[in-house]
Protein backbone atom coordinates (compact mmCIF):
# COMPACT_ATOMS: atom_id res chain seq x y z
CA UNK A 1 0.00 0.00 0.00
CA UNK A 2 1.59 3.22 -0.90
CA UNK A 3 1.68 6.19 1.78
CA UNK A 4 2.94 9.07 2.41
CA UNK A 5 4.34 11.09 5.74
CA UNK A 6 3.13 15.01 6.20
CA UNK A 7 3.06 18.12 8.71
CA UNK A 8 0.73 20.49 7.74
CA UNK A 9 1.79 24.20 8.72
CA UNK A 10 -1.63 25.25 10.12
CA UNK A 11 -1.58 28.88 9.13
CA UNK A 12 -2.66 31.56 12.12
CA UNK A 13 -2.78 29.14 14.78
CA UNK A 14 0.45 30.47 16.82
CA UNK A 15 1.34 30.50 20.44
CA UNK A 16 0.70 33.50 21.94
CA UNK A 17 1.75 34.79 25.63
CA UNK A 18 -1.16 34.75 28.38
CA UNK A 19 1.11 35.08 31.33
CA UNK A 20 4.42 34.75 31.82
CA UNK A 21 3.90 30.91 32.31
CA UNK A 22 1.62 30.51 29.97
CA UNK A 23 0.93 30.75 26.19
CA UNK A 24 -2.23 29.84 24.58
CA UNK A 25 -3.55 29.90 20.94
CA UNK A 26 -6.58 31.02 19.17
CA UNK A 27 -9.68 29.20 18.95
CA UNK A 28 -9.44 26.73 15.66
CA UNK A 29 -11.65 23.72 14.44
CA UNK A 30 -10.11 20.49 14.38
CA UNK A 31 -12.87 19.24 11.81
CA UNK A 32 -12.50 21.80 9.71
CA UNK A 33 -8.46 21.27 9.38
CA UNK A 34 -9.17 17.62 8.94
CA UNK A 35 -11.85 18.02 6.15
CA UNK A 36 -8.94 20.55 4.54
CA UNK A 37 -6.51 17.88 4.90
CA UNK A 38 -8.74 15.40 3.03
CA UNK A 39 -8.93 17.72 0.19
CA UNK A 40 -5.50 18.30 -0.19
CA UNK A 41 -4.82 14.82 -0.43
CA UNK A 42 -7.71 13.84 -2.49
CA UNK A 43 -6.46 15.25 -5.54
CA UNK A 44 -4.08 12.44 -6.06
CA UNK A 45 -5.94 9.82 -4.53
CA UNK A 46 -4.67 9.66 -1.28
CA UNK A 47 -6.82 9.50 2.18
CA UNK A 48 -5.67 10.61 5.37
CA UNK A 49 -5.43 8.55 8.40
CA UNK A 50 -7.14 10.77 10.99
CA UNK A 51 -5.91 8.08 14.07
CA UNK A 52 -1.97 8.74 13.09
CA UNK A 53 -2.42 12.60 13.75
CA UNK A 54 0.08 14.31 16.12
CA UNK A 55 -0.61 18.07 16.78
CA UNK A 56 2.95 19.43 16.95
CA UNK A 57 3.97 22.75 18.35
CA UNK A 58 7.37 24.22 16.33
CA UNK A 59 8.59 27.67 17.43
CA UNK A 60 4.87 28.51 19.06
CA UNK A 61 3.71 27.46 15.02
CA UNK A 62 1.00 24.67 15.26
CA UNK A 63 2.14 21.48 12.85
CA UNK A 64 -0.81 18.42 12.10
CA UNK A 65 1.81 15.46 11.52
CA UNK A 66 0.31 12.47 10.01
CA UNK A 67 0.17 9.74 7.41
CA UNK A 68 -2.04 9.42 4.15
CA UNK A 69 -2.30 6.49 2.03
CA UNK A 70 -3.45 5.38 -1.64
CA UNK A 71 -6.79 4.40 -1.44
CA UNK A 72 -7.04 1.36 -3.02
CA UNK A 73 -10.46 0.08 -5.04
CA UNK A 74 -11.81 -2.83 -3.36
CA UNK A 75 -11.75 -6.31 -5.71
CA UNK A 76 -14.77 -7.84 -5.66
CA UNK A 77 -15.44 -11.98 -6.18
CA UNK A 78 -18.53 -12.66 -8.05
CA UNK A 79 -20.19 -16.31 -7.92
CA UNK A 80 -22.34 -17.88 -10.65
CA UNK A 81 -24.25 -20.29 -9.24
CA UNK A 82 -26.26 -23.04 -11.91
CA UNK A 83 -29.28 -24.12 -11.29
Amino acid sequence: MDSKIFSYQVEGIKLEPSTDLLKVSPVFDRKELTEKLKELFKADGFKVDEPSFSYKIIDDQLYIQGLAFKEEVAKSIGFMSVK
